[in-house]
């Protein structure tokens, strides 16, 4: 590879990363539910390609080549994520009311307070996932034999330190789960219960405290909280129009988010999350995106739920009620850190080989002993990205450290103080958090939880 050429690459990496947003920005949003991916990939082929790979490693630059390894595992799996994704937009099943598209299942069987019928639900969703399932398999089994071919070793480090995050955790959720599905639901966590994946979605999405954020508040709130630090709302590009494919929740592709809508204070924290991703993304050009940033970012702005004055403020919630609502959010947040850890592990063992029924069935086990509730085995195949689930183990380590650093520089409510904006928009002038000897550990932000499951 010629020197004319190789300055050319990071621009042919930048349409070719905007292209494959754009078209799963589509999907996602319910746009377009037949993406079309891998021709964006012929149209820049030395982006994605292993020869690529081989000449950028010879001229020692490390971080663009593994870049382009990325994109050389996406774009071998390119026409399953198509078709996976097709037979997403096209899964139904019979509920409850009758036949109803995933999505449609997916957010009833979270607002649905009758055990019978949320179970439905979940059995009806669990069926419409099942065609996708194992396309989005295959996709993941190709991805990771060209992640070998390119030399992207799995990062065992993350994946240990995601063990340590669920021993440091295990006896306060367990405890906190315990008695608050006995006390919500009237149900017991596995192994000596039958509490189900849907019961704990139920319980985690403290639907008591629906009152206290209510829909058409969340959008002053958002302008009130991301206005002050300095972040500019507008460029993140939030798609909020009413589409019945449109996936459920906050969904961040790129600079631009997705969101529908699911109710309570899920969306509150999940729309934050979405934003300070795009806004990070949106920092920096698509190669040199660093997507430790948006995740710790993330937990840094999610973070602002667990502060009773943040609540007051823009929930209006009593201070008499914070401590029960934070510890609520709280068991959210460490439901999401406990699954994601427990995911990992399965999704790195599925790089080195681990296949089919054998995937579904570890998947199963690992996400039941982690959540103490029953997961479906088609679940297996959203947890297939061990790249994701590990920066989303890093970024709330980073995040934690990023807000300790915060409340010692600028006291406990640092959103308030004016100067948090400049060193937030250091950050994004960066496009990356600074480098530090030894990376924070996701246990960091694990004891964080706990301490606010606990009441400290």
């Amino acid at each position: 590879m010629d020197a004319h050429p190789m300055d050319l690459l990071p621009g042919e990496l930048d349409a070719l990363g905007a292209a494959l947003d754009e078209e799963r920005f589509r999907h996602v949003a319910g746009l377009e539910p037949e993406p079309a991916l891998a021709r964006l990939f012929a149209v820049h082929p030395r982006a994605a390609h292993r020869d690529t790979v081989k000449a950028l490693r010879e001229a020692g630059d490390e971080p663009l080549a593994a870049r382009v390894g990325a994109l050389r595992a996406e774009r071998a799996a390119a026409e399953d994520e198509e078709a996976w994704r097709a037979a997403e937009a096209r899964g139904a099943a019979r509920g409850p009311d009758g036949i109803a598209s995933l999505a449609a299942l997916e957010v009833a069987l979270l607002r649905e307070r009758d055990r019978a019928r949320r179970l439905e639900f979940a059995r009806a969703a669990a069926e419409a996932l099942a065609p996708a399932a194992s396309l989005r398999e295959r996709a993941a089994e190709a991805r990771a034999r060209a992640r070998a071919e390119v030399g992207l070793a799995p990062d065992w480090r993350i994946v240990v330190e995601g063990d340590a995050t669920l021993a440091a955790s295990d006896d306060a959720w367990r405890d906190v789960l315990a008695f608050a599905a006995r006390r919500e639901l009237g149900l017991a966590p596995h192994p000596a219960g039958d509490l189900a994946r849907a019961d704990l979605l139920d319980l985690a999405e403290a639907p008591r405290y629906d009152g206290l954020f209510r829909p058409g508040m969340l959008p002053l709130a958002l302008k009130l909280t991301l206005e002050p630090l300095g972040l500019d709302l507008g460029r993140a590009r939030i798609d909020d129009a009413a589409r019945p494919a449109k996936w459920p929740g906050a969904h961040a592709v790129g600079a631009r988010v997705s969101f529908r809508p699911r109710g309570g204070a899920g969306d509150w924290h999940d729309l934050l999350a979405a934003v300070a991703r795009a806004l990070a993304a949106g920092a920096a050009r698509p190669h040199r995106r660093d997507p430790l940033l948006g995740e710790a970012l993330a937990w840094l702005l999610g973070s602002l739920l667990l502060e009773p004055r943040w609540l007051h403020d823009r929930a209006d919630v009593d201070r008499r009620q914070a401590t029960d609502v934070v510890r609520a959010l709280a068991l959210r947040r460490l439901l999401s850190l406990r699954a994601d850890a427990a995911a990992l592990r399965v999704a790195t063992e599925v790089e080195r080989g681990l296949s089919g029924a054998a995937w579904r069935q570890a998947h199963r086990e690992a996400l039941t002993a982690a959540t103490g509730a029953e997961w479906e085995l088609a679940r297996a195949s959203r947890d297939a990205d061990a790249a994701r689930l590990g920066a989303a183990l890093a970024g709330a380590a980073a995040g934690e450290a990023l807000r300790r650093g915060l409340v010692e520089r600028f006291d406990e409510d640092w959103w308030r103080n004016p100067r948090t904006a400049a060193h937030l928009a250091g950050l994004l002038a960066a496009g990356r958090l600074p480098e530090t000897e030894e990376p924070p550990a996701p246990v960091l932000a694990a004891r964080r939880l706990v301490e606010k499951l606990e009441g400290r």
